[in-house]
């Protein structure tokens, strides 16, 4: 994932990351290679919780502009019929003040053991022959996404879209330690005191280019109305950079249904959303994507409000555990420990809560707005406060 030893790889975003330690003394090593390369899968991974984590899986909302009822996030079950083209132009900006398991970016490392070192031949001969340092990595990350997004209705059932992200991504990153004096026989205990600051900042490296383009299928099914529903099936396909955090890197599908319920003479709607995506690439990262949403009608054929719980859940543990582990110095001795203190054993299930306004603009025209809030903040990459989302459309 993350070549160190690569010149090139090692100015990109991952690769500034997994070198990052260097500053502290520490050489290229698998633990710290292995944590960016997870740390940029977490980001890029596909989800429907935020316009960013959806542009960056090439996966943005498709039909926010399809009808004035209706999810912005998710997909809607109605089809668009022939000879029909809907476009959309969504764009938000978001991970800024991020936290990763709720650690803060800012200071990621903070409540995590020191990391074990060894003097090496070259070293301070004075420096003891064991020591730890507490490492901290200083993140600021930046990613703003616009994704446009075209689906066109062959038949009155049938319609076929393509979605096309454009990313930008920024990282500015410093490392520190503090060295830690390891004592006894066997240099398992360690001296409380802390000794001298090592570290410092790393030049800041931003880049921007296509992200993960995605093809979606949707098929209207016979059912009773006033019901309606359809069936999706979605491919990904990595189409963007994984070292600059453009895209995933894996081939994905998403076979889906959709289903939408008008209620009050069709002055609001329910709607629901199930998909299962397979990562075809690295299986273990599939998941479950599931939502729901409500809209209303605020003024009849101008402005309605949509709100949309929005879910993730993963079919398998998405890391192998323990590749991030490093040898740390505990009050009781020498232990293994996850790097930073990061663990990537468990789950990544994310839900996040979505409201939002959209307005027709006569004869055809559509603006949204929308806030998206993260419910569960301790759960994988997550970003502080409301994440805003904004997009224009029509249908033509």
């Amino acid at each position: 994932m993350c070549m160190a030893h690569d010149p090139a790889a090692a100015r990109t975003l991952q690769g500034v990351l997994g070198d990052a330690q260097e500053r502290i003394g520490f050489r290229p090593a698998p633990a710290f290679t292995t944590f960016s390369s997870h740390f940029a899968t977490l980001v890029t991974l596909p989800s429907l919780t935020s316009a960013t984590s959806a542009a960056l899986a090439g996966t943005a909302p498709i039909d926010s502009s399809m009808a004035m009822l209706g999810p912005i996030f998710l997909d809607h079950a109605e089809t668009l019929g022939a000879g029909t083209t809907n476009a959309n132009v969504t764009s938000q900006r978001a991970f800024a003040d991020a936290s990763l398991f709720g650690q803060p970016f800012a200071n990621l490392g903070l409540d995590s053991f020191p990391t074990l070192g060894r003097r090496t031949p070259t070293g301070n001969p004075a420096s003891p022959a064991l020591f730890g340092i507490r490492v901290r990595y200083h993140l600021d990350l930046h990613v703003w996404a616009v994704a446009v997004a075209v689906s066109h209705g062959f038949t009155d059932d049938f319609d076929v879209s393509v979605v096309v992200p454009v990313l930008s991504t920024a990282l500015d990153c410093a490392v520190t330690g503090r060295i830690v004096q390891a004592t006894g026989p066997s240099g398992g205990a360690f001296h409380p005191v802390d000794g001298p600051s090592v570290g410092g900042t790393i030049p800041a490296v931003q880049s921007t280019g296509i992200g993960d383009v995605t093809v979606r299928a949707k098929y209207r099914l016979p059912v009773p109305r006033p019901l309606r529903a359809s069936a999706t099936l979605e491919g990904q396909f990595p189409t963007g950079d994984p070292f600059e955090l453009h895209g995933n890197g894996a081939y994905w599908i998403a076979p889906g249904v959709n289903l939408s319920l008008p209620l009050w003479d069709k002055r609001a709607e329910l709607d629901a959303q199930a998909a299962l995506n397979f990562n075809v690439t690295h299986e273990r990262q599939s998941q479950a994507l599931y939502g729901v949403s409500g809209s209303v009608v605020l003024w009849p054929t101008r402005l309605a409000a949509i709100v949309e719980f929005l879910g993730t859940s993963q079919l398998d543990t998405a890391f192998a555990p323990n590749d991030t582990d490093v040898l740390v110095l505990t009050p009781s001795g020498i232990q293994a420990d996850p790097l930073l203190g990061v663990g990537w054993t468990g789950r990544f299930d994310q839900f996040n809560f979505s409201f939002g306004l959209r307005a027709i603009i006569p004869p055809k025209l559509v603006l949204f707005a929308n806030g998206v809030v993260p419910l569960n903040r301790d759960v994988g990459v997550r970003p502080a406060g409301v994440v805003p989302t904004v997009g224009v459309g029509m249908t033509f």
